[in-house]
């Protein structure tokens, strides 16, 4: 997979050492895409951590992180990676624990 520019501007800001961070940038762009792949590789970083990735409603957080950005972001950064989805206490588990 290969990110785009501002992309690969986004992820050195990410790496980076700052404490808060926000970005730009219209839909489609890949903002989540970039975050929640930044989140599954601190909680392979760190075995049996505690990650959490929230939207202002829980429905949206369902139907665009569960049902389409987690599983994509598996398949094309992390094929080698089993994971497993409770769809009843709502949490995906890494290999680690995490």
């Amino acid at each position: 997979m290969k990110f785009t520019a501002k992309q690969e501007a986004a992820q050195c800001v990410l790496a980076g050492s700052a404490t808060h961070i926000m970005l730009f940038g219209g839909s489609r762009s890949g903002k989540t895409f970039l975050l929640v792949r930044n989140v599954v590789m601190r909680a392979l970083k760190a075995p049996k951590s505690r990650h959490a990735i929230l939207r202002f409603r829980f429905n949206h957080v369902k139907a665009s992180i569960v049902a389409d950005t987690f599983p994509k972001v598996m398949e094309l950064c992390f094929p080698g990676v089993r994971w497993d989805l409770n769809k009843t206490e709502w949490f995906a588990e890494l290999p680690n624990g995490s």
